[in-house]
C-alpha cells in the first residue's frame, strides 16, 4: 500500500473552478483498479489550501494514474491556478520501512 499526500496552495480568484475540476477527476480516479481511496480536502483555516489524499495498492497503480486521460486534463486545467507549487509526499506502512 502507498498513500500519496499532495497539498495545493490556489489563487482566491480560481478555488471554485479548482474544485469543480478536482471533484471531476476524483470521480474518475475512484473507478480506477489499484485506487483505494481517492479523497479531497479543503482547510478549515485557509479556503485556498487543498489535500488530496490518495491510496493505491502498488507503485504500479501510482503510475498507471498518472497515465490517464482524467488525470492529465486535470492537471492541464489546475496548473494555472496554483499560487505555488504543491507539496508532496508518499507514505508507506511503518512496518515495511524496517
Amino acid at each position: 500500500m502507498l498513500i500519496k499526500i499532495v497539498t495545493f496552495y490556489v489563487k482566491e480568484s480560481d478555488v471554485k473552478a479548482f474544485i469543480e475540476a478536482t471533484r471531476i477527476n476524483r470521480r474518475n480516479s475512484i473507478q480506477e483498479e489499484g485506487i483505494e481511496s481517492f479523497d479531497f480536502f479543503q482547510c478549515r483555516d485557509d479556503s485556498s489550501k487543498f489535500v488530496l489524499y490518495e491510496v493505491y495498492n502498488s507503485q504500479q497503480a501510482m503510475d498507471e494514474h498518472l497515465k490517464t486521460a482524467h488525470f492529465k486534463a486535470w492537471n492541464e486545467t489546475v496548473t494555472p491556478y496554483l499560487a505555488k507549487p504543491t507539496d508532496r509526499a508518499v507514505y508507506i506502512p511503518a512496518a515495511e520501512s524496517i
